[in-house]
This record gives structure tokens, C-alpha cells and sequence, in this order.
């Protein structure tokens, strides 16, 4: 009778055991799919959402092969047992959070996501089933505080899940980051200063184009001193047909941007709708590659021009912007009676000293 009861303890056991391992299992391969953005319909809503600032699918790719692991050596290190039921509690936790979320804030549930809190739930009932089956016979056995106290601390893991959940979920603003990043991308000169120079121009202002040879004698002491970005504003609206084009060598072809603008700025002259075999046979002479940007790296160069626009609030080309990012000064140069390459040095001079005696 003794040997009948081990054995059906010993198969519920195993059972158990490979409920939870097919159940992580599943919840990796979710969390990939997840990744992969391989969702239906709203699941793309999940994608703003970060946890401690690493996205769901991420988090779970993280998360599952670690449990898989411990779960696999708990078979061989029993002490590991318990890490697996506390690191379950805390994740079903953590889902209860994320639930709440595609429920009240997104509004709309993601298959792929209800699958993945399904897995863990599946796991931790799996996980809880010993406990509930010894539990009268516990009470029998005069152990009656000690099961509390278990149950109690998985609770307290739980809660430990959805609190870290709580605080750890954020919402992220896709646009803005697209901007910050391409921001890093079209920056010439220091990388480390705090000074930054707006040169900003319109491809069919004729004033713009009197000052762009005066302006590129200093841009290597510019580009020592500060961050250099090349802003473009339409105040013509047929300027916004070069804008592609300029992007796409700010990007691309940085070391011979400068020819690169002076040949788009001949262009300007020839057709105010160029196209891209205009752009390609106008360079070609020089050697330089053209390759074109993403719809979504056009957007977001674009924006980050606008953002430039309305922030130091400009209404006039050329003007050149020089603003320390630590103290938030700003010395502003509007058109050629202003903008001298004396000017613009001594500007970045005062901010860089201005920064220096702050820091002090």
C-alpha cells in the first residue's frame, strides 16, 4: 500500500513537472512571436509599453529560459524548488498588472499577451497543486501555522510581482524617441559638448546661399567646440522637395556632405521638383553614393527640423542658433547683417565659458 501511494506521488510529481516545463516552454515561444510583432490586429498597442525599459517581449525572452533553467536543475537541487514557485508567483503577479493595462489604458486585448499570462498561470496552479493536496493532511499533522505561512509567502511574492509591475511599466513615445535618435545621427562636431549650433537654412533663399561660404570656413572650429546640425526650414514650400535628399546625406554620406549640399544647392537652380536620377547624376561627378532613407527616417528628420522651428520660435533664413543644453542659453543670429563667422565663435566661446563657471 506504502509502495501504491509513493508511486502515484511520484507520477503526480512528474506530471506536475512537465505541466510547468511545456508551460514555459509555451511562453517562450509567445514571447518570441511577441518580438517578432507576429500579433493580430491591437498587439502593436503592447509594443509602447515598457517594463523598467525593456519591452514585454523582451522581458519575457529573459525571463522564461532563465525559469526553464532553474526549473530543470530543481530536479537535481531541490533547494531550487522554491526559486521556481516565488519567481512564478511574482510573474503571475506582474501579469495580474499587465492585464489591468490592456484592460483599462490600451482597451483592447492582445491574443499573443493573454497567451504568455495564461502560460504563467498554468504554471503556477501546476506549482500549487502539491500545496492544496497536503493541506488537510497538514492540518491533521498539527502543521497547520506552517502551511500558512507558505501560502502567505507566496502571496507576498505575488504582490512583490505587482507592485515591481506597478512601478516598473511605462508608456514610451515612439515619435519622440524616432526624433532623438535621428538627432544623434544628423550630429556633426562634439559629441560631449554642451553647446549646440542650429545652422538654418532654405534651399531657395538666396541670403542662405550668400552665407553657406562664409559659414563653412569656421565649421571645423565650430565642430571642435559644439554639436553642429544642419536644420532645414521651408519658408519657400518647394524647399521641402530637397529635404529628402539632404537627409539622406546627412545620414549617409557625412564625410562628403558639404560637396553634397553645394551640389543640391546648384540643383536648386535647374527644376524645384528634383528627382532621384536628378540627385544621383548630379553627385555621380563627385563620387559620392546616394542612398535614400525610410519613409519613417524622412518623418522623423522632418519633425526634428519642425521641433527645432518652433522651440527657439524662428521666422526668418538664414539664422544660426547657438544654445548651451546645461544652462538652456540661447544667442540667436538672424540674417547676413547678424551672421558673421566672428559672431558665431565668440557665441560658442560664451556658452562654453558659461557652462565652465556653472560647473564650478
Amino acid at each position: 500500500m506504502h509502495t501504491q501511494l509513493t508511486s502515484t506521488s511520484n507520477s503526480f510529481s512528474q506530471r506536475n513537472f512537465w505541466i510547468v516545463s511545456l508551460s514555459l516552454i509555451s511562453g517562450l515561444i509567445l514571447s518570441i512571436l511577441s518580438w517578432l510583432e507576429l500579433c493580430v490586429e491591437h498587439c502593436s498597442a503592447n509594443q509602447e509599453y515598457r517594463l523598467f525599459g525593456m519591452p514585454f517581449a523582451l522581458a519575457g525572452m529573459a525571463f522564461f529560459p532563465v525559469m526553464l533553467a532553474i526549473h530543470f536543475f530543481s530536479k537535481k537541487f531541490p533547494s531550487l524548488s522554491k526559486l521556481t514557485s516565488w519567481s512564478l508567483a511574482a510573474a503571475f503577479g506582474a501579469e495580474i498588472m499587465f492585464i489591468l493595462i490592456q484592460k483599462y489604458e490600451i482597451r483592447h486585448w492582445c491574443p499573443v499577451c493573454l497567451g504568455i499570462a495564461l502560460t504563467v498561470t498554468i504554471a503556477c496552479i501546476a506549482r500549487a497543486l502539491p500545496y492544496f493536496k497536503t493541506f488537510y493532511s497538514a492540518i491533521q499533522q498539527g502543521e497547520f501555522m506552517t502551511k500558512i505561512k507558505q501560502g502567505l509567502l507566496s502571496l507576498s511574492f505575488i504582490i512583490l510581482g505587482f507592485l515591481m509591475a506597478f512601478v516598473g511599466i511605462s508608456k514610451v513615445d515612439a515619435a519622440e524617441d524616432a526624433i532623438a535618435d535621428m538627432k544623434n545621427r544628423l550630429m556633426f562636431g562634439s559629441k560631449t559638448s554642451p553647446v549646440e549650433v542650429y545652422f538654418v537654412t532654405d534651399w531657395f533663399c538666396p541670403s542662405c546661399k550668400k552665407i553657406e561660404t562664409q559659414i563653412e570656413k569656421i565649421l571645423p572650429d565650430i565642430q571642435n567646440q559644439a554639436a553642429l546640425f544642419f536644420v532645414d526650414y521651408p519658408i519657400h514650400n518647394k524647399s521641402m522637395n530637397y529635404t529628402p535628399y539632404n537627409l539622406a546625406f546627412l545620414v549617409n554620406a557625412k564625410s562628403n556632405y558639404l560637396k553634397a549640399r553645394e551640389v543640391l544647392s546648384q540643383l536648386t537652380e535647374k527644376t524645384e521638383t528634383p528627382h532621384d536620377n536628378d540627385v544621383v547624376k548630379a553627385v555621380k561627378a563627385y563620387h559620392i553614393p546616394f542612398k535614400e532613407l525610410s519613409f519613417l527616417d524622412v518623418k522623423a528628420g522632418m519633425e526634428f527640423f519642425d521641433k527645432v522651428v518652433k522651440k527657439y520660435d524662428l521666422s526668418a533664413t538664414p539664422t544660426i542658433i547657438v544654445t548651451n543644453t546645461k544652462t538652456n542659453q540661447v544667442i540667436k543670429f538672424e540674417g547676413t547683417d547678424e551672421i558673421s563667422d566672428q559672431n558665431v565663435l565668440n557665441a560658442i566661446q560664451t556658452l562654453s565659458q558659461s557652462h565652465e563657471e556653472t560647473s564650478k
